[in-house]
């Protein structure tokens, strides 16, 4: 095994251990035929969490992951299991996105994201990319890859917003106007791809990039 720049191992095995994460059995059926035509094989087929384990209770090389149409469940779906399986590849299928859902599955922890309109044709090749060390997204998406840029005002009230403070508290504190506040909010939404306080804050406590420490690292300045 060797390293990515990530850290986490890239495994060099000739016959990858893969996982499925699947409630829809359509959805299954297409991904592990998707795999056969390709020479690859799923290993462990699972309807929840807790059977995601190979029978020796070893991490899958790659879980793919069939997600619904509800980005905040997938979201929080792929976070968990990013933390639960930290050495194992996550593979996102799911319905086209825009460009910002494509980001938002990267920072829930995706290493790959398939849409479904192209999983016949992309999944084995994202499969063994993710296991070489590669992030794949369509080639909408790619622009995506990038952490968000978020200036040091949009940092300091994205953390107040975690913190559980209101516009108008936000406002006092660093010495702005309300609307000021809300344009601020309005652009850090924006740049994250949420629509929500609650889905922002969510995003910054358990990002796996470093977005969430930016943010929580941010020192309110008054200005």
């Amino acid at each position: 095994m060797t390293l990515d720049c990530t850290g986490r191992g890239v495994k060099r095995a000739s016959t990858p251990v893969i996982a499925m994460l699947a409630a829809d059995d359509l959805a299954a059926r297409r991904i592990e035929s998707a795999l056969t035509a390709d020479g690859l094989r799923v290993a462990v087929r699972a309807h929840r969490t807790a059977q995601i384990r190979a029978g020796d209770g070893a991490e899958p090389d790659v879980l793919i992951v069939g997600c619904g149409r509800g980005v905040t469940q997938r979201d929080q779906q792929m976070r968990r299991m990013h933390r639960s399986l930290p050495q194992t590849r996550l593979v996102a299928v799911m319905p086209e996105d825009s460009r910002r859902g494509v980001r938002r599955a990267l920072e829930a922890g995706a290493d790959a994201v398939v849409f479904e309109t192209e999983l016949e044709s992309t999944l084995s090749l994202a499969v063994r990319s993710v296991i070489a060390g590669q992030t794949v997204v369509p080639a909408a998406g790619r622009l995506e890859l990038d952490r968000p840029t978020l200036s040091t005002r949009e940092k300091q009230v994205l953390r107040m917003v975690v913190e559980g403070m209101s516009n108008k508290s936000i406002a006092g504190e660093l010495y702005l106007a309300e609307s000021t506040v809300k344009c601020h909010l309005s652009s850090a939404f924006s740049k994250l791809g949420v629509r929500s306080r609650n889905e922002a804050a969510d995003m910054i406590l358990h990002s796996s990039s470093g977005t969430g420490a930016g943010v929580l690292a941010a020192a309110p300045v008054a200005s």
